[in-house]
């Protein structure tokens, strides 16, 4: 039964750091995440400002969407801020294109 036991927390051992790896993993990508979800915003005000209010919403929902996933992808409190206020215009943006149907 012992060398079972030792057997079995020398398997826990190993997954930390696996587990630590797939954070960091997550992390180096939530830049580029957030630079999509800035990028689709954009997107979508320019529409917006064309009168084309279809497919700006479709781009604001895909800026909040990305914005969130850059929010989960990451514990940075500047990238989670900088995610959240991506998201917050947008969720503004969409708000104010549903109002004008």
């Amino acid at each position: 039964m012992p060398a079972r036991l030792r057997f079995l927390a020398a398997l826990s051992l190993l997954s930390i750091p696996l587990a630590a790896h797939a954070e960091l993993a997550t992390e180096r990508y939530a830049p580029a995440q957030l630079g999509m979800a800035q990028t689709m915003l954009e997107r979508a005000k320019a529409r917006a400002a064309l009168g084309e209010a279809a497919r700006a919403a479709k781009l604001a929902w895909q800026a909040r969407l990305d914005a969130a996933l850059t929010w989960r992808m990451t514990e940075s409190a500047q990238l989670r801020s900088d995610a959240l206020s991506v998201r917050r215009a947008a969720e503004a943006l969409i708000s104010r294109l549903a109002a004008q149907r």
